[in-house]
C-alpha cells in the first residue's frame, strides 16, 4: 500500500505548488459560556525544523526511541517515528501527521505536571514554552516556574489552567492560535503578473511571482526589488538565487517540494515557515498573514479572463475580507493584471489537486 507521502508526489508529478501562511486556525477568545476550545491538529514533515522538531525527538525518546534533540528532522527522526508508528498500528512512513501526533500526545504518559518523573517528556514541554516567549531552563524539571508557564498558556488560549498538560494543551503548544491581525500584513497587496515580466522561462514562474508577492505584503524588499514595471529582476532572482531552481527543469520551490519552499523563506531570515495543507493556509490568512496556495490553474484562469487546460499553478493569498468572507488573490497568470476576491469554495476547488501549503508563523 502506498504512503501518504508517495501519493502526494506521484499527484505532484507535473508543475510547481505551495502555499504560505501564518499558523493558527482559531483566535483568541471566545463569547463567556462558549464551550472548551477543541484540540488542534499537529502535523510535522520530514525535511523541517525547529522547537517542534525538538521537542517531538524528546517525545520520541520519552516514548523509549532514541532520537537525538538536534531539531532537524531528517533520517533518523524518520526511523524513530516509523518505530512509534509500527508499534501502534500505524502506517510505517517516518511522517509524524496529525494520526500519528494523535497517538502520541492522547496518552496518559504524556500528561506532564508538577513533579512529572519523564525529564525527557518535561524538556519538551519547556522546548514549546521557551520557542512561545517563556523564559526557563530546559533542564528536564517541572517545577514552579514551568507550571507556572503552563497554567499562563492555558489562560492565554481560553484552556482549564489546571498546570497539567494534557493532550489538548499539548496541541496549543505545538500549535498555538494567534491574534487576528498578528501575522504578516504590513506591506502592499501587489499583483506579481508574468505576464509583460520579459521573463523567457514564463512557464515556471508562477512559484516564483507569488513569492515575490507574499515578501511585499510581509513588508520585505524581495531581492532586485525596484518596482512593479520592473517585477521580471525580482521574479528571476527568487527563482534561480532563492528558490534554487533551473532554466529547464522543476527545483526547489515547486508543487513536489514544498520544503524546499521553507528552506527558500529561511533563507531570506524567516525562521517560523512550515508546510502545512489547505485549511492551514485558510486560516493564517485569516489570522492577518499570508499564503501560497496550490492547485489548477484552469480553474483559476475562470476568474481571471484566460482559458487554460488543467496544470499545476501558484496562486498567493494575500488578504481576507471578514465581510464577505472572501480572500483577496494574487494570480500571477491573471490576464487583466488585477487582484481579486474569490470564495472559499472556489479556493476548494482549485486546490483539489494539490492543496498543501506552506506556512509562516
Amino acid at each position: 500500500m502506498p504512503t501518504r507521502r508517495t501519493v502526494l508526489r506521484t499527484l505532484a508529478a507535473g508543475a510547481g505548488v505551495a502555499a504560505v501562511g501564518v499558523a493558527g486556525t482559531q483566535a483568541f477568545g471566545g463569547p463567556t459560556g462558549a464551550a472548551a476550545p477543541a484540540p488542534r491538529e499537529v502535523d510535522l514533515k520530514p525535511g523541517t525544523g525547529g522547537a517542534d522538531v525538538v521537542a517531538l525527538q524528546h517525545l520520541l525518546t520519552a516514548y523509549g526511541h532514541q532520537t537525538s534533540a538536534d531539531g532537524d528532522y531528517g533520517p533518523l527522526t524518520e526511523r524513530a517515528v516509523a518505530k512509534f508508528q509500527g508499534a501502534r498500528g500505524l502506517v510505517k512512513d517516518g511522517w509524524a501527521g496529525p494520526l500519528t501526533m494523535k497517538k502520541m500526545l492522547d496518552n496518559g504518559k504524556v500528561a506532564a505536571e508538577r513533579g512529572w518523573g519523564n525529564r525527557h517528556t518535561v524538556r519538551a514541554v519547556q522546548t514549546l514554552l521557551v520557542d512561545l516567549g517563556y523564559a526557563m531552563a530546559v533542564d528536564g524539571d517541572f517545577g514552579p516556574l514551568t507550571q507556572s508557564s503552563v497554567e499562563k498558556h492555558q489562560s492565554r488560549c481560553k484552556l482549564d489552567a489546571s498546570g497539567t498538560v494534557t493532550y489538548t494543551t499539548w496541541t496549543y503548544l505545538f500549535r498555538p492560535p494567534r491574534k487576528p491581525g498578528g501575522g504578516f500584513q504590513k506591506g502592499p497587496a501587489v499583483l506579481v503578473a508574468q505576464s509583460g515580466s520579459g521573463l523567457a522561462t514564463w512557464a515556471y514562474d508562477c512559484g516564483p511571482a507569488a513569492f515575490v508577492a507574499l515578501q511585499l505584503r510581509m513588508g520585505r524588499k524581495p531581492g532586485r526589488w525596484t518596482d512593479v514595471a520592473h517585477r521580471g529582476a525580482a521574479i528571476d532572482h527568487a527563482r534561480r538565487t532563492v528558490l534554487g531552481m533551473t532554466n529547464n527543469t522543476r527545483g526547489t520551490g515547486q508543487i513536489r517540494d514544498e520544503v524546499g519552499l521553507v528552506a527558500g523563506f529561511r533563507r531570506l531570515g524567516v525562521e517560523q515557515a512550515r508546510t502545512g495543507g489547505f485549511d492551514d493556509a485558510l486560516a493564517a490568512v485569516r489570522a492577518g498573514g499570508v499564503s501560497m496556495l496550490g492547485g489548477d490553474l484552469a480553474v483559476c484562469a475562470r476568474w481571471n479572463g484566460r482559458s487554460t487546460g488543467s496544470t499545476l499553478h501558484w496562486i498567493a493569498l494575500l488578504d481576507h475580507s471578514a465581510k464577505s468572507g472572501k480572500y483577496q488573490v494574487a494570480d500571477s497568470s491573471s490576464k487583466h493584471n488585477e487582484l481579486v476576491w474569490v470564495t472559499r469554495s472556489q479556493l476548494a476547488s482549485f486546490a483539489r489537486s494539490w492543496g498543501d501549503s506552506v506556512c509562516v508563523q
